[in-house]
């Protein structure tokens, strides 16, 4: 099984970003998927790795990578969990 890699920051003035970080990993907790929470602020080379596997150089956390496939950002996430379609969206289905 692939990893699930969620990108975020532990540094971030953002309301926003902290709010969007904090749901997706309840979501994710909530229905005992496993994950790992990649912190972006302790790097910058792992900024860059997930602006790269986002394929936008402006990419912000929260984003989601399910082994070598990116899977999107926040926005995307929600829309997949309202349409109950989270497995594939995630790459687990």
């Amino acid at each position: 099984m692939s990893t699930l890699k969620v990108y975020s920051t532990s540094v971030t003035g953002s309301r926003e970003i902290k709010s969007q970080q904090s749901e997706v990993t309840r979501i994710l907790d909530g229905k005992n998927i496993k994950y790992e929470l990649v912190d972006i602020s302790q790097d910058n080379a792992l900024r860059e790795e997930m602006r790269a596997k986002a394929g936008n150089p402006k990419a912000i956390p929260p984003q989601i990578v399910s082994g070598d496939h990116y899977c999107g950002d926040y926005e995307l996430f929600v829309e997949a969990v309202e349409q109950n379609t989270l497995q594939e969206f995630l790459k687990l289905a």
